[in-house]
Order: C-alpha cells, then structure tokens, then sequence
C-alpha cells in the first residue's frame, strides 16, 4: 500500500525536524504508540498496539532513518511484529520538508508492506485504517506544531 500527501505547518524545518525527531512526541503522535525510544542518533526502537478490523494487534519493532539531512529530509525504514497474530510490517517512508510563505510544507511518501495474520484482512478494508493512521500522524503533528507555537 503507498501513501502521499503534502501538510503545511506555521513552524521552521529546524523546529520540524526537532519534533518529528524527538522520541516523546513521536510517542504523543504516532497513533497507537505505546513507547518510542531512540537508541542511536538513527535507530529507534517502538511498542504500538492498534484494533485493525477484527484484529487486536501489540506491535514491536525498531524504525531507522536510513538517510537524512536535517533539517531537509529523512528516509526512515522500520519493521513490526506482532507474535499473537503472526503479522509482519515494513514501511519505507520518506519526507521531505520545504519552506513556504507560512511556514513550512511537509512532503511525504508512505509505502507499507504486511504478511501473516493481518495479510487475511482484506486490502479494500485495511487500507482505510491504516490510511487514517497515517493522516492522524500528520494531524497530531501539526496539533503539537500549533501548541509548540503558542
């Protein structure tokens, strides 16, 4: 499944790439997020439980900016496993931050793979879900963008 979308936030690429880098507001954005903990400059390691469809799934995995160039862009790739169900996640994502009258335009592209038990669950009803996670990310960035404004 890919995804992309252009967001504009009222910041600085400099503040953006500070919040979007920051472990605690990952955890505050990224729906589900149970614990997202830095364990090096490019590594992460995260905990997130999300209801898809019928499933309850208690995600771990670690993400890795793969490439990046603060406060420009970032290339992160990350896995997740859940051992109830037997599902596998991958992600490859990209974004890619330009500044604009306003603020800053936030560019990104989203590509997920999946297998095991949530490869059951139907394209046409996974996508959505996993759609709207993507689109309350952006959201809850730009609420913490605002408030950090404030």
């Amino acid at each position: 499944m890919e995804f992309a979308d252009t967001v504009e936030l009222p910041t600085t690429k400099e503040q953006l790439w500070s919040l979007i880098s920051d472990p605690e507001t990952l955890t505050e954005c990224v729906p589900g997020a149970d614990s997202i903990e830095r364990v090096s400059e490019r590594k992460y390691e995260l905990g997130i439980t999300r209801g898809v469809a019928s499933m309850s799934l208690s995600l771990t995995g670690e993400a890795e900016f793969v490439e990046m160039n603060p406060p420009e862009y970032i290339v992160t790739t990350g896995s997740a496993f859940d051992g109830k169900t037997g599902s596998d996640f991958e992600v490859l994502a990209a974004m890619e931050m330009t500044d604009v009258e306003d603020g800053v335009e936030l560019t990104y592209t989203a590509e997920v793979q999946y297998s095991g038990g949530v490869s059951t669950i139907p394209k046409r009803v996974l996508r959505p879900i996993v759609k709207r996670d993507v689109d309350t990310y952006f959201e809850n960035v730009s609420d913490v963008v605002n408030n950090h404004e404030a």
